[in-house]
């Protein structure tokens, strides 16, 4: 082993986890560990053959765009993962009653459906203008404004948030819709497709597709997989456990678990007492994901159907996701509203812990960038960088990896594909701030929010 040739622990198979373990793996011994039997983290891709189709349900993430995702897109275009293009439509129906309108409207009798209410064609204005400023917000970075103060602020309509957009937005989060007004309203904006366009990329046989390319790029990395951690132990050494009994030891040690399983490991580890206590600080929220073919949560006129489909139901908000629209089968993806029986039939369920975006996510995520690297420890993942999404949980692996090998050649593949994404008239973020080493990296890196 070379003098500067460290052993280097991952703990967490997901995408920082990966994106750590393919850039570090050039430049140090790389063992990459999880307690999963395959690698992917939140990504889960299920083939499901309804008929003679087979559609690639996913019960993770699934939808990404150009403004949000640019690391992320740079990434797959690496792989050489097949990506493909869905213009988005969205309908929104409200239960009881089943009144539904389409957005954009698609038929004279979508039309019809929306000028039948006066005060929906308000709320669509204000929709319009919201999302016409979603790039100014999302280049602001700005996590002390919540949604209701934004919207009060720009004086908008008093009824548009409780009546429509609260409902809406919660809807497609999965969150509790008596929380999301004290979302920031950055969080919020930011995963909105911008544009007169809307509409997202996805990975052409499922994000599991991209995943496996990923996993062949590891190359020499040892991955252990199917194998929990008991244990950290900090020292000169860092000491790992797992649930086989077995001990490793490490020089440097990335957790790139979820910020709740991180808290866990990191309790008790020598010097990291306050890295700890930081991660333990975030909020979180439930939400049940089931794929399944029940019809039953689509909107009641098959028209009507869109990719994406918005419920409310008292003060409950959920969405199903058509995951056979393509195919024109009966697979979807719900986010179960709290009480419903599980629908039939299933094919999928997973409960997410999901992080509960607040203004004070900012000041902790400030706080852990200054302690990363105590005690020989780093965290990544989608609560340590920006907002909690796909892009930002790859973000995070960036913070170890210009620690430990700011010279990796992964990490200067990745920077010029996005350099080159931008040149050719790509929207990716405009903030590009130098941290030591000369190398380029967004802003929500060099300032940990």
């Amino acid at each position: 082993m070379k003098a500067d040739r460290m052993r280097v622990g991952i703990i967490g198979a997901g995408v920082s986890g990966m994106t750590a373990a393919w850039m570090l793996r050039d430049d140090h011994d790389v063992t990459l560990m999880d307690r999963a039997a395959r690698l992917g983290g939140h990504v889960e891709t299920l083939p499901i053959t309804v008929g003679r189709d087979t559609v690639h349900a996913e019960l993770g993430p699934r939808f990404f765009f150009d403004s949000a995702y640019p690391y992320f897109l740079g990434l797959l275009r690496l792989l050489g993962a097949p990506i493909r293009w869905s213009d988005a439509m969205a309908s929104f129906t409200h239960v009881p009653g089943a009144h539904t309108i389409v957005l954009p409207p698609k038929t004279p009798r979508h039309v019809a459906s929306l000028l039948r209410s006066p005060r929906t064609v308000r709320h669509l204005l204000s929709l319009r203008r919201l999302i016409s400023e979603q790039p100014r917000v999302a280049a602001g970075r700005d996590f002390a404004t919540t949604f209701e103060e934004y919207l009060v602020r720009g004086e908008y309509p008093a009824a548009f948030g409780p009546e429509f957009v609260y409902p809406f937005l919660a809807a497609c989060w999965g969150a509790p819709l008596e929380q999301l007004r004290q979302f920031p309203v950055y969080s919020l904006l930011k995963g909105m497709p911008p544009g007169n366009k809307p509409g997202f990329y996805e990975v052409a046989g499922g994000m599991g597709e991209y995943v496996r390319r990923f996993g062949e790029a590891l190359g020499a990395t040892e991955v252990r997989l199917g194998a929990g951690i008991r244990r950290i132990e900090g020292g000169e050494k860092l000491a790992v456990e797992d649930d086989r009994g077995e001990r490793h030891l490490f020089d440097r040690l990335i957790v790139a678990t979820s910020a709740r399983d991180a808290a866990v490991l990191l309790r008790g580890v020598a010097g990291a007492g306050e890295l700890q206590a930081a991660i333990a600080s975030f909020g979180h929220f439930d939400t049940e994901i089931v794929i399944h073919g029940d019809a039953g949560f689509m909107p009641p006129d098959r028209r009507d159907w869109a990719h994406t489909n918005l419920f409310v139901e008292g003060e409950a908000a959920w969405m199903s996701d058509w995951q056979g629209l393509r195919q024109g089968v009966s697979v979807f993806r719900t986010w179960l509203p709290k009480g419903r029986a599980l629908p039939r039939p299933l094919y999928g369920h997973r409960t997410f812990h999901h992080l509960l975006m607040s203004p004070e996510n900012a000041v902790l995520q400030r706080r852990i960038a200054a302690l990363q690297g105590v005690a020989g420890v780093w965290v990544t993942g989608m609560y340590a960088v920006d907002v909690d999404n796909h892009e930002s949980a790859l973000l995070s692996a960036l913070v170890p990896v210009m620690a430990l090998a700011p010279r990796s050649k992964n990490l200067a593949r990745l920077l010029g594909a996005v350099a080159r994404d931008a040149s050719h008239g790509l929207d990716v973020l405009p903030v590009v701030e130098p941290l030591p080493g000369g190398l380029p990296v967004r802003g929500p890196l060099a300032t940990g929010a």
